[in-house]
């Protein structure tokens, strides 16, 4: 009944001897190796042999044979141990020691396919990214979304806390944004959300920015290592160049085309300083850009607001 079961299984399967014999070997583990012929004319046969005959069908022959040998060397039980072949099949190899009360008395080998298994679990695994990836983005503009700008932040503040670098964050909304789709509509305000994150991407194209869609019309932008002149700087130029592509609102109290404020906030992360204060300590500056004319940079300071009028 053994004999019939072995013979027929779906797995490979090879019993061996103290002495590296082969005892019992089954089609199905000669068809993984491409052994011609019958199994039982391998019966007796060295298995060392066997595997070193036939061990270049796999993707690391070299490998696979120190294994072996190792494996039985150690007469250690082993269970799951993926074997990868030049064919792109993959297997599942056991091997589990043979003992009749203490003395050992041979080892069996069961090899597994498990390539349809790896298959599905990569193509899981690729969706499950996918998955993650999307969620990171916002559907509307493409830039990161919030959560993923909360995550890049606090990679940012460790790695600034770490090196005693200076972090800056910039906030940015557009001015007036409720009266511009109030005038225009939702679909062309959604279109203006488009073209002002692009203005945004293209001006920090060449830093190490991180750019966001924060919320509504609020748009965040990290700029690691950047003192705050540089991050004057930099939201100087997206200030200039959402107001010269000139996008027609005539609602607008300030200008009569789109416009944007931007809030300002500059530190050198420590300890006792929470990640989330620089966007605080941001949207307070880009409170006071809005409330001293908007259109203009407001930069955060400890002590006042200092306002940059431009």
């Amino acid at each position: 009944m053994f004999s019939v079961m072995v013979q027929n299984a779906k797995t490979g399967t090879m019993i061996e001897t103290p002495e590296r014999e082969v005892a019992v070997i089954n089609q199905t583990f000669c068809d993984i190796f491409d052994i011609p012929g019958p199994p039982n004319q391998y019966v007796g046969l060295k298995s060392n042999q066997l595997f070193l005959s036939h061990a270049p069908m796999l993707k690391d022959p070299a490998r696979f044979l120190k294994t072996v040998e190792s494996t039985v060397y150690s007469k250690e039980s082993i269970v799951d141990e993926e074997i990868t072949f030049i064919n792109g099949k993959i297997y599942a190899r056991d091997y589990i020691p043979i003992y009749e009360g203490h003395v050992y008395i041979g080892h069996y080998w069961e090899y597994r396919d498990i390539t349809e298994k790896k298959k599905a679990e990569c193509d899981l695994r690729k969706a499950n990214k996918k998955l993650e990836m999307l969620s990171m983005k916002d559907g509307l503009t493409g830039l990161n979304n919030r959560r993923s700008l909360d995550k890049q932040l606090e990679i940012e503040w460790e790695y600034a806390q770490k090196e005693k670098e200076p972090l800056s964050f910039l906030l940015f909304d557009i001015d007036y944004f409720k009266a511009y789709n109030d005038t225009y509509g939702h679909i062309q305000g959604d279109e203006c959300l488009k073209e002002v994150a692009n203005i945004a991407k293209s001006v920090v194209f060449d830093e190490p920015a991180f750019v966001a869609r924060y919320g509504g019309e609020e748009f965040g932008i990290l700029l690691p290592r950047a003192n705050q002149y540089e991050a004057i700087k930099m939201a100087e130029a997206i200030r200039q160049q959402v107001e010269q592509r000139g996008i027609i609102h005539q609602a607008s109290d300030v200008f009569k085309c789109v416009t944007i404020s931007v809030g300002i906030m500059t530190v050198v992360p420590s300890e006792n300083i929470p990640p989330i204060s620089i966007v605080h300590q941001a949207d307070q500056a880009l409170y006071e850009a809005k409330r001293t004319g908007q259109n203009r940079i407001s930069v955060y300071s400890h002590h006042k607001e200092a306002d940059s009028n431009v």
